[in-house]
């Protein structure tokens, strides 16, 4: 499928895309997400609400993946044919988007994957009560009565100390299985990320790392700090801002190890272009410096380390440092300079992360 989808690249982009949709729901169910987290894929690919009406019951979440109130108002215009595209799933349930306007090019398939993916879901399934539980537990907007019977379901106490792990690759959490409570494959504006949830703090103890046969890059985990079942959300929040800056050089991230870093990636998200900073390293990549240069200068390193990060002899590297503060913005042989590249490194890495 990953070769298909390259090839259609060059040829048909808008084919592409749609076998994207279609991969992209095949990894949802594959991984035996909950529907609520299929509806939010949805709203995710389309970059509009996506809602699902099943059972008396309706679900309603936004491009930004939070879950909206599902009124007898909005189902009753859902339920007008004539309001918002929807596709039937069987049994009287129907999915819709809420698109005003032309519909997007990949509406339909968005709206056909997700009726299909809906329909296979089996509720009940292996590990879905405490899958959905978590789902539920990670929410936000979950309501406080969900919230009490998805805690009562997993068996958690309300001063127990919860962490929450978020991991890239699957392979990434082997070691965590044992002291696993429940996990959950979640669809997030940077990907499909798998969610788990451990008793306690996660310590190096635990051997948080690859599993057998995983190779070079497996291993991409972000650990949230460790709270109380009310708080999963900030949680499961941090453990996802972790993971977007995880690196080959850093694959294991906690969010308590970022301090302020964290305070500057989340100022990036709220900004329209990129920082000032942000631009400069990009400036600078576009003008021939590697990232792991760059980050073996920020970490001041040897000039003869950044020189074999950057692939060069360190005499030709002293030359081009001379040059590198007009891309940046400014000087990075002193540490103030340094820790400011290494903080637009790391916005960078967040802003760009992309999973699943």
């Amino acid at each position: 499928m990953q070769e298909l989808v390259g090839r259609l690249t060059s040829l048909d982009p808008e084919a592409s895309e749609t076998l994207k949709v279609i991969t992209y729901f095949d990894h949802l169910v594959e991984g035996r997400v909950g529907v609520e987290t299929m509806v939010r894929g949805a709203a995710l690919l389309s970059g509009t609400v996506a809602g699902l009406a099943r059972g008396g019951t309706a679900i309603r979440v936004d491009p930004a993946g939070a879950r909206l109130p599902a009124g007898a108002g909005e189902l009753a215009v859902a339920t007008d044919s004539s309001a918002w595209p929807q596709r039937d799933c069987g049994d009287g349930a129907f999915v819709w988007l809420e698109r005003s306007g032309p519909a997007h090019a990949n509406d339909a398939m968005v709206l056909e994957r997700l009726a299909h993916s809906v329909t296979v879901t089996r509720p009940g399934a292996p590990d879905g009560a405490g899958q959905q539980s978590l789902e539920v537990l990670l929410d936000a907007t979950s309501a406080a009565g969900e919230r009490d019977r998805a805690t009562a379901r997993l068996g958690l106490e309300p001063r127990t100390r919860l962490t929450v792990v978020a991991a890239a690759r699957s392979t990434s959490l082997t070691a965590l299985q044992p002291a696993a409570l429940a996990s959950a494959r979640m669809a997030t504006a940077y990907g499909l990320v798998t969610a788990v949830l451990v008793r306690g703090d996660v310590t190096d103890d635990l051997g948080l790392g690859a599993g057998p046969g995983a190779g070079p890059g497996d291993v991409r985990a972000g650990v949230g700090e460790p709270v109380t079942a009310d708080r999963l959300p900030e949680s499961w929040a941090g453990a996802l801002l972790a993971l977007r800056v995880t690196s080959e050089r850093d694959p294991v991230v906690r969010v308590g190890d970022l301090g302020l870093l964290a305070h500057a990636v989340e100022a990036a998200d709220h900004t329209a272009i990129p920082p000032a900073d942000v631009a400069g390293v990009e400036r600078a990549v576009a003008h021939g410096w590697s990232v792991g240069a760059l980050e073996s200068l920020a970490d001041a390193e040897s000039v003869r380390a950044v020189a074999r990060a950057a692939g060069l002899h360190h005499s030709t590297l002293q030359a081009r440092l001379a040059d590198l503060p007009h891309h940046l913005g400014f000087e990075v042989t002193s540490g103030r300079g340094r820790a400011r590249l290494h903080t637009a490194l790391i916005v960078r890495r967040a802003g760009g992360a992309r999973f699943g």
